[in-house]
């Protein structure tokens, strides 16, 4: 009974190896607990068509525990991708959502390369600016959202090979060498990567493992992240590779094209230490629950977050881009700024608005029927499509506009009607400074009358016709 509970203890709580057995029991000679721990994890085995360098199967243990956090993972995707549909397409909150993604993703590969991982550094790169390996790793991840349905072989990898090094005429592919760092241990030999002569015949196994198994979706990407990382088919950007490859298997399945946002890149960052224990105990057993329980565990955490940061943007988002009178109600208030000047020992408190003389029209009435656009060159039925093609004729006609500020314009311009500085900043991502100052520009290039209503100020569009 002992044993039984030990082999509980040491598969489902913890699914330990031989020697972190030994370990915790402080006994040495540990063969009769682990024939134990062996049998018990026995019926729990699915064996895969991928095999290691000696030509040994590899396995998996999905023993209740491990299974049931693959099925835990399983529906947070599917909850995750409900509610990224439930985001609305048409004032951009997917594609903001979609941006803020990528941005993560993008900072995983710079921390792991070593190159400046600010934020802003990766909307420029989103942009079509910045680093040229970001870019080309985001190129590759278009490349899976637009080819999510192909077979993945050795030709959708040499696309994403390709698109990772932006080569697209390869004069050679897989890696043709090993160099000097095969090792060898006390009884066998432990490879840190696949011999060159067998990484074709080992990739081919991998694609076939990928087209036909019948375990979940995350278990056949987390594997498979495993398996490229181990075999390191290529001279250079394998941890890549092996990251692209995990997401293409998920876009594979039901969760589609969505599969490029989700934040697979951060196992690139996990502690190196831990998971060169854990790839060694696999090339030593060919058991791959070594790395594969603590993968699965990786991935429910980074989901986790995902789950957290989609229900957080899904509160703030602007659901109505339109200004009503309620809406200003329901700002905050602006304390009112106010300049003291002295006079003798009394002090005078003047407004501030009195010192600064600006002419800016008060509202006393506000009519917020709409009366048609401010440009007459797109149908008043302004749609989602026809806003994108003004802001593009926008930045082409007037070179100083900012793209914000087209953006914005371009959805915001309808006579009769009011817009805040809140409204800017919540459309457009920014600070409030930023927002107050494109608002004046808009208005000083006349694409808008600042007009005072209460203590705030507003803008109206200006007949443009």
């Amino acid at each position: 009974m002992a044993n039984i509970d030990l082999a509980v203890r040491f598969t489902e709580n913890n699914y330990a190896t031989k020697s972190e057995v030994s370990k915790e029991l402080k006994i040495s000679v540990i063969d009769g607990v682990w024939d134990k721990i062996l049998s018990y994890r026995s019926p729990f085995y699915h064996y895969l068509s991928i095999k290691n360098v000696d030509k040994n199967q590899f396995r998996v243990c999905l023993c209740p525990t491990i299974s049931n956090k693959v099925n835990t993972a399983d529906a947070k995707l599917v909850r995750l991708l409900n509610e990224f549909n439930k985001l609305n397409p048409v004032n951009r909150d997917s594609n903001y959502f979609e941006q803020e993604c990528l941005i993560k993703c993008l900072q995983n590969i710079a921390i792991k390369d070593n190159y400046t991982s600010d934020e802003e550094q990766m909307r420029e790169v989103i942009r079509g600016n910045g680093n040229r390996d970001l870019s080309n790793y985001l190129e590759a991840l278009r490349y899976i959202k637009k080819r999510h349905v192909n077979s993945i072989d050795i030709d959708f990898l040499a696309d994403l090979y390709s698109a990772v090094t932006n080569n697209s005429e390869l004069t050679y592919f897989y890696r043709d060498y090993d160099g000097d760092e095969l090792s060898n241990s006390v009884i066998s030999r432990v490879y840190k990567f696949a011999p060159h002569q067998l990484i074709e015949q080992m990739m081919n196994g991998l694609f076939s493992f990928i087209d036909h198994s019948n375990l979940s979706p995350i278990s056949v990407a987390l594997i498979s992240y495993y398996y490229i990382s181990f075999v390191q088919p290529f001279k250079n950007f394998n941890e890549q590779i092996a990251v692209l490859i995990a997401k293409s298997v998920l876009a594979h399945s039901s969760v589609g094209e969505f599969a490029i946002y989700l934040p697979f890149e951060s196992l690139l960052n996990e502690p190196v230490l831990e998971v060169s224990k854990r790839f060694h105990e696999v090339q030593q057993t060919s058991d791959v629950t070594y790395y594969f329980a603590y993968a699965i565990e990786c991935a429910n955490h980074y989901l986790d977050k995902m789950l957290d940061n989609i229900a957080e943007y899904s509160t703030t988002v602007i659901k109505n881009d339109f200004f009503q009178l309620d809406d200003l109600k329901a700002e905050e208030k602006v304390e009112e700024e106010s300049t003291p000047v002295k006079e003798g020992k009394s002090e005078v408190v003047v407004p501030k608005e009195e010192i600064v003389e600006e002419k800016v029209e008060k509202v006393e009435e506000v009519n917020s029927q709409p009366k048609g656009l401010a440009v007459s060159y797109i149908p008043e039925e302004l749609d989602e499509k026809a806003a994108s093609r003004l802001e593009k004729h926008l930045l082409e006609m007037d070179p100083r506009l900012k793209k914000g500020q087209a953006h914005f314009y371009a959805r915001h311009c309808t006579l009769g009607m009011f817009y805040t500085i809140e409204q800017y900043r919540k459309s457009e991502r920014c600070v409030y400074e930023t927002a107050r100052t494109s608002m004046d520009k808009l208005a000083e290039y006349g694409y808008y009358e600042k007009k005072e209503f209460g203590k705030k100020y507003v803008y109206t569009p200006v007949d443009r016709k």
